[in-house]
């Protein structure tokens, strides 16, 4: 496309979202409470926030059909963008979140990210300290999470040899278990992994980092009845369960 019809279908894309909430108001008027919600998030999310979503929704909405599918943020951005969910979960650190034009992020729950490394490396540590840990091997998760082990490696003026890359959170804790490379590992991870495995340790940051996980979605004047509910009963989930804060 050109830049004017990149620009119109930016604005497009607004239109269309409008219009479909707000045939899902009159629907949510006439007492049409079903249909569907199309959710997509990250995958420590799956195992968690998701599960306990599902089970609100089966007490308090059993005539909506939940949808859902799997996605690393950027990914889950795109698909509400172009109109194939109607929600996306989504965690973002310290304000890195691209968001589509006409869309808006409602904060949910803050969490903490820890180091895990093996046994022999967190002996006698409380906590973990960035700037100690400049010469070790790293190991990279997804593509955000790698950027965010790059800018706070930076911040601590070390660039971190990143020599095993996976989105696979128990292997890379098995990886961590095993010796010779660390990871910075969010919370929600660590809680849907349930255990370490034997021979890691997962340690806190000082000074901490934080990530923050919420709900994108389109803004539009009439929101539709299913977003709405997925807000509602999201907020309403205890997030205290996996150590996550409420955000502020």
């Amino acid at each position: 496309l050109t830049a004017a019809g990149n620009i119109l279908a930016d604005h497009a894309r607004t239109v269309v979202a409008e219009i479909d909430a707000a045939l899902a108001a009159i629907d949510d008027l006439r007492g049409e409470r079903g249909g569907t919600l199309r959710l997509v998030g990250f995958p420590s999310a799956s195992a968690t926030i998701v599960p306990a979503l599902m089970k609100r929704m089966a007490a308090e909405a059993p005539e909506v059909a939940l949808q859902y599918r799997e996605a690393e943020p950027p990914a889950a951005v795109a698909m509400l963008r172009d109109g194939e969910v109607d929600c996306a979960l989504v965690f973002d650190y310290v304000g890195a979140a691209e968001l589509p034009a006409g869309s808006v992020f409602t904060p949910l729950w803050r969490e903490t990210v820890s180091i895990v490394l093996a046994d022999e490396r967190a002996e006698g540590l409380d906590t973990a300290h960035l700037a100690d840990l400049s010469a070790e091997h790293w190991i990279a998760g997804c593509e955000k999470c790698r950027g965010h082990l790059m800018v706070a490696a930076a911040e601590h003026g070390f660039e971190p040899d990143i020599i095993q890359e996976t989105d696979n959170v128990p292997a890379m804790l098995a990886m961590a278990a095993a010796g010779g490379a660390v990871a910075m590992v969010p919370g929600l991870a660590l809680a849907a992994a349930r255990t370490l495995p034997d021979g890691a340790s997962a340690l806190p940051l000082d000074p901490p980092r934080y990530r923050t996980i919420g709900l994108v979605s389109m803004d539009t004047a009439n929101e539709s009845p299913q977003v709405k509910l997925c807000k509602r009963l999201l907020s309403s989930v205890d997030g205290s369960v996996w150590h996550l804060e409420v955000a502020a």
